[in-house]
């Protein structure tokens, strides 16, 4: 094998999850990661639905669809 074109493993790299702010040590070629959502906090696995503070387009559609109404 070549020597010097592997990367480096950490073993005990840093993930952190931004919504919950779990941290979890798993090997990884990158030392620190950060994580949107994690098992602990995601929608799928724990059977809670989550609400999006930010809003999003949906949303956004919908306020107006009630401002006009709908016309059938």
């Amino acid at each position: 094998m070549k020597k010097g074109i592997h990367p480096q493993v950490f073993k005990d790299a840093t993930t952190t999850c931004s919504t919950c702010g779990t941290v979890y040590r798993i090997p990884s070629t990158v030392e620190t990661i950060q994580i949107e959502v994690c098992r602990g906090c995601h929608p799928v696995y724990t059977g809670k639905k989550q609400v999006d503070a930010r809003g999003g387009r949906v949303e956004r559609f919908r306020k107006r669809l009630e401002k006009t109404g709908t016309k059938k």
